[in-house]
């Protein structure tokens, strides 16, 4: 399959399809209308609407700070270097000169905005190792060698939601060319079981992975047959885990995007971007995490048992 790739001419996006955007123009507002991606419903819906609206493009008073790098990734760093080479590397990031530790001086400060003029991301001596390191790690396992993260890079996926009214956006590491399996890089601290299963959890990327599927089939007519996170640990000695979401959390993934994308939709009709409480008028209950509840109470029962001052006062 060949993706029918549109080049954007930086007018607004008015249909369905398959765009070259750079990774600011994805992230920024590219639709004719309010557009949002996996990372915006994701945070709408583990945290809420006002915790998005903060820093969304939408926002007019967005609370970004000039030094942060939100669309900075290692993970991302690391795949160009895996599969640009380092002069394809070197075409989009720029290391910061080791005699420069910061930004304050004025020479610092020239250099820095000239490369950010010229659409280079900036990284340090230190990124650039953690980067090589993890990039070095992911060309040595056999499931990359054997094409797991191959396919067409930087394609960005836009679509009308036909139930909102807004539309949607996913950009998936690889989009396959021979069929409807996915998969997508992800750095993180640990590669055990333990970890990976709260990282995938907390970050929601059954959402993700629900957003590409259901890309996939409005944007090229392909079903999803399989979403698979390609981890790599952040620090050495680099470990390397490849975890193919269940069908079962996809289909939970795909209840969460559409919740999240009427929320979305409401607000953007609204102007009303509400924090966790919503609308509420009168204090909540909220009991103690149920786990955490249980360990306090099976504690209580051996102090109970062990305690004589605990005996004597019952």
């Amino acid at each position: 399959m060949t993706l029918p790739v549109t080049p954007w001419n930086g007018e607004p996006i008015s249909a369905d399809g398959v765009y070259d955007l750079t990774m600011d123009a994805y992230h920024g507002q590219p639709c004719e209308g309010p557009s949002i991606s996996s990372s915006g419903l994701r945070t709408i819906w583990e945290q809420s609407p006002a915790h998005y609206w903060i820093d969304s493009s939408l926002n007019p008073n967005r609370a970004v700070d000039d030094d942060e790098r939100p669309h900075f990734s290692l993970g991302r760093a690391a795949h160009h270097l895996l599969f640009l080479g380092r002069k394809g590397f070197d075409q989009e990031f720029a290391t910061r000169p080791a005699k420069w530790k910061d930004w304050r001086t004025a020479e610092a400060k020239e250099w820095r905005a000239e490369q950010i003029k010229a659409g280079m991301t900036i990284i340090t001596d230190h990124e650039l190792e953690l980067i090589a390191g993890m990039a070095r790690s992911l060309a040595e396992h056999p499931m990359v060698k054997s094409g797991i993260l191959d396919g067409d890079v930087e394609r960005s996926l836009i679509w009308k939601d036909p139930l909102t009214g807004v539309w949607l956006k996913s950009r998936p590491d690889n989009i396959t060319t021979d069929g409807g399996d996915y998969s997508d890089l992800k750095t993180t601290v640990s590669v055990s079981d333990h970890a990976l299963q709260r990282t995938i959890a907390d970050f929601h990327y059954q959402m993700q992975g629900a957003l590409v599927g259901e890309a996939s089939r409005t944007v090229l007519g392909v079903e999803m047959q399989s979403f698979t996170l390609v981890f790599v640990e952040k620090a050495p000695p680099h470990c390397v885990r490849v975890i193919t979401l269940s069908d079962e959390d996809l289909r939970r993934g795909a209840q969460q995007v559409r919740a999240a994308a009427d929320i979305f939709a409401r607000c953007v009709a609204t102007g009303r971007w509400h924090g966790p409480g919503g609308d509420q008028t009168d204090a909540a209950t909220l009991p103690i995490d149920t786990f955490k509840a249980k360990r306090i109470d099976e504690r209580l029962e051996i102090l109970k048992a062990t305690d004589p001052f605990l005996q004597a006062a019952e």
